[in-house]
């Protein structure tokens, strides 16, 4: 006998079909818990059109959530893009969600509430202090830049990892405000080990489940040609100093072979990384393709060998998993979600230790792949099918219909108060106030 279906309302800031990264993750949450429930979707206004289209392409295909749509007064639209706050916009957001949600339950009362995007730690939801089982994730974000890689020659950058790295260390402490937030939610999801360790250290045994995933039924692998020649790595991702960039151009250059490494992204430090490139006598081996659309990007897989992807801080990593779906063996850092996803034998996973011993383990790595092609294949096939295994969507909606079960189930057991743990600020309270239309 099939369980009842459960009356959820999720909250999905970012949401957009065929967008990737965080749109892609609340789109594809939103379809997948609807084939078990009546799932309603609160996200923004921005996110109508897209949505709207992606629904009327599903008709008839399987079963839907529906949509409420919300977003900020004009004014502070246009603050907004004036200013390019993006994360204040979406503090305020949530403000006012919490607001759209409490009146929406009075109305028709929801049995569980999920939050899903933004997935970032550091970011309160609206959906904590309605008195009823509510699902936190899953979530990450908590990883930080280690100082001796902070890009001091690269203020830009060097001011946005300074502030980041200085929020995540007052997150566990200041207020407690993790605590509170684990605290309010009846489950804690997390998408990387480093999350996961966080909250145990907090007292709460949150639950790792990647928040990434792939349709496994609609990809097409390109199989993976075997290549002569050179070792062909390849870049895929914002060309940023987080996303492990110049690591990946020294890695090269310590490797001592005639590897080439192709980048497949635009961003702020291209320039330096052309650079740096010519000063390292690699501007023969490493190509800046610039962005390209993705089903460029994803018909370019089969022409690699493997997928080089050094990033300090991502957590989930939606490149990486393509890469592996299409065979390439990964070598990326021991950290964040690229680190969950490559488990043994589907690529390198290099310690997150000193600068110097991240470019020697990386020059190791190319050398293995290079001296052994056939554990490039080798590798290559156990990526595809650990990927098909584990990060399916509908299998991953399969998990979490059972963790929304649990929830409920835990939430008759122990109650949650009716009170505010969203985390939201009396300042950013105030800050509402005083922009929003009366």
């Amino acid at each position: 006998m099939n369980a009842p279906r459960l009356k959820i309302l999720m909250s999905a800031y970012a949401c957009e079909p065929g967008k990737g990264s965080e749109p892609e993750v609340g789109w594809q949450w939103a379809l997948q818990m609807a084939r078990f429930h009546d799932v309603k979707v609160l996200t923004r206004t921005n996110n109508r059109a897209a949505i709207e289209s992606g629904v009327a392409a599903l008709q008839g295909k399987q079963p839907l959530p529906q949509f409420i749509y919300h977003d900020e007064s004009a004014f502070v639209l246009g603050i907004k893009k004036r200013l390019h706050a993006t994360k204040l916009y979406y503090l305020l957001w949530q403000c006012s969600a919490r607001n759209v949600i409490a009146r929406l339950h009075k109305q028709n009362p929801f049995d569980l509430l999920h939050h899903v995007t933004f997935a970032g730690v550091r970011y309160s939801a609206a959906i904590w202090g309605h008195g009823i089982p509510c699902i936190w994730g899953p979530v990450g974000g908590v990883e930080s830049v280690p100082a001796a890689f902070l890009p001091w020659s690269h203020p830009p950058s060097l001011i946005e990892e300074l502030i980041r790295n200085t929020h995540n260390a007052l997150q566990p402490t200041f207020s407690r405000v993790l605590s509170r937030r684990a605290r309010a939610s009846t489950i804690t999801l997390v998408s990387t080990v480093e999350m996961k360790r966080t909250f145990k250290a907090l007292g709460f045994d949150a639950q790792l489940m990647p928040t990434i995933g792939l349709n496994i039924d609609e990809a097409k692998p390109r199989p993976h040609q075997n290549s002569s020649g050179p070792l062909k790595l390849l870049f895929v991702g914002h060309i940023i100093m987080w996303k492990g960039v110049k690591l990946a151009i020294q890695g090269l250059k310590e490797s001592g072979t005639n590897a080439t490494l192709t980048f497949i992204g635009d961003g702020n430090y291209l320039p330096a990384m052309r650079r740096l490139s010519a000063r390292l006598g690699l501007a023969d081996r490493v190509c800046f393709r610039g962005r390209l659309r993705r089903q460029e990007v994803l018909d370019l897989y089969s022409e690699f060998d493997v997928f080089v992807f050094p990033s300090l801080h991502d957590t989930g990593g939606y490149a990486v998993i393509e890469a592996m779906f299409n065979e390439l063996p990964v070598i990326c850092l021991d950290c964040g979600g690229p680190a969950v996803a490559t488990q043994e034998g589907c690529g390198v996973k290099i310690p997150l230790e000193s600068p110097a011993k991240v470019i020697s383990g990386l020059g190791k790595a190319i050398q293995l792949y290079d001296q052994d092609r056939n554990l490039v294949r080798e590798h290559g096939r156990a990526a595809r099918d650990h990927i098909v295994k584990n990060y399916d969507w509908q299998r991953k909606g399969e998990q979490m219909n059972e963790i929304y079960e649990k929830a409920v189930a835990l939430g008759r057991e122990r109650p949650l108060a009716e009170k505010n743990y969203t985390g939201i600020g009396l300042v950013t309270r105030l800050l509402h106030r005083l922009v929003s239309p009366r």
